[in-house]
């Protein structure tokens, strides 16, 4: 193994090529991690196969830069979890907090750049989409303090993202119908994700959809 710098301690580089060739031989089983950063809750969740093994929720406003990482190791730790353990990375890109997404992106292209594993981005508004979602509504939304983030629903999938400031939302819905979905099935999501192809690290960036605004 090949050591790399002092991030979480002292970790190494992962050598994908013996992990992949243990999961073929059934020795080994996919750890995900899940970051979101995108609002102001922090979420950080551990799948084993596509099945949600925990999860770590914190509400602390606008703080993600100094909880993020403490609370990964929390979260490595009560699970009896190494960092080398996690065989890829799934991180929720935007649209939201400007900062959030910001610190998410990073921490997450970080860990798989210097770990050596795949990962893969999705939107907020892709993990609220289930087929059950999208049968009758022609958008899917979300809402934050000053609007609603909305995306077209087109067979299964997202497209034509808008940002709705919130005095502009009467006028727009009565022309257009929508969804906000309360809940996220992360494990569906998870395998729904798994689908893609990985990227590289350097390609992940943030996904914005309105201007950047000074955040109060």
């Amino acid at each position: 193994m090949i050591q790399s710098y002092n991030f979480l301690g002292t970790f190494y580089l992962t050598n994908k090529r013996e992990i992949d060739i243990l999961q073929k031989q059934g020795k080994c089983n996919m750890i995900t991690l899940w970051i979101d950063t995108h609002d102001i809750s922090l979420e950080l969740l551990l799948l084993k196969d596509d099945v949600l093994l925990d999860k770590i929720t914190k509400n602390e406003t606008l703080n993600h830069s100094t909880i993020c990482i403490p609370t990964l190791i929390e979260l490595l730790k009560r699970n009896q979890l190494d960092i080398h353990d996690i065989d890829d990375i799934i991180v929720i890109n935007g649209p939201g907090s400007f900062t959030g997404v910001r610190i998410g992106v990073t921490i997450a292209k970080t860990l798989a750049y210097t770990l050596n594993i795949p990962i893969r981005t999705t939107t907020s508004l892709e993990v609220l989409l289930k087929d059950e979602t999208s049968k009758n509504e022609e958008f899917i939304g979300m809402e934050e303090k000053n609007g609603y983030y909305v995306g077209k629903v087109a067979k299964n999938e997202i497209a034509d993202y808008q940002y709705i400031k919130r005095k502009d939302f009467s006028e727009w819905n009565k022309t257009h119908s929508i969804i906000f979905p309360k809940t996220i099935d992360y494990e569906w999501s998870s395998k729904q994700i798994h689908k893609k192809k990985p990227i590289s690290p350097h390609s992940v960036n943030p996904f914005y959809v309105k201007k950047i605004e000074v955040e109060q």
